[in-house]
């Protein structure tokens, strides 16, 4: 008997911390006052991917051949099952710009095999919103982003600044994503 109290007892404690530790988390993800991402990364880096036909993809040439508002890079695999469930609600969600060309959509497959990625591609039902997919083949997500688990998605405005980060897969048809999108909108478009 005394066992089992001492193992409730010990359970209660391990979920008592774990969810400071995920409190904590959340709270680096709120914005801030001046519209910025309480997060590290403060601006666009300047990443190279790999297109789907095997061309080189830098990411800021995109930015300075494009006219871009808001630009939304969102890191996701083939093999990540919360990226699989989640990229039908961010796919539906892209349906919302369809009409709005300045806003663009990355994404981006980490660690994953291009046929892969081109069969589940093919196999889905597309927005006409402005979305580029590409590769990442040299741990860019990693190593300039700072992203160390997938489906993680980034926002950054029309000058190149970091509005948001989102980790983990998000509910993207909700009125709050919404919300925040028309705020990201207005925010960036001030600046241009």
């Amino acid at each position: 008997m005394f066992y089992r109290i001492l193992i409730i007892l010990v359970i209660l404690a391990l979920t008592v911390v774990y969810s400071a530790y995920q409190k904590k988390s959340l709270e680096s993800q709120i914005v801030t006052d001046s519209g910025r991402s309480a997060s590290i990364l403060k601006k666009l880096p300047a990443a190279e991917f790999s297109t789907l036909e095997g061309e080189p993809f830098s990411l800021h040439g995109f930015y300075e051949k494009e006219r871009i508002s808001l630009l939304v890079v969102h890191f996701w695999g083939t093999w990540c099952a919360p990226c699989e469930a989640e990229l039908p609600d961010l796919l539906s969600f892209m349906r919302r710009f369809e009409d709005r060309p300045e806003v663009k959509f990355l994404l981006v497959a980490v660690n994953d095999d291009l046929i892969k990625v081109k069969k589940h591609i093919k196999n889905m039902a597309l927005p006409k919103a402005s979305i580029t997919w590409v590769l990442d083949t040299k741990n860019d997500h990693r190593e300039k982003f700072g992203t160390t688990r997938v489906p993680e998605t980034y926002v950054f405005s029309s000058d190149k600044m970091t509005l948001r980060k989102y980790v983990g897969p998000q509910e993207w048809n909700k009125s709050l994503f919404f919300r925040s999108f028309d705020e990201f909108l207005q925010i960036s478009t001030n600046k241009m």
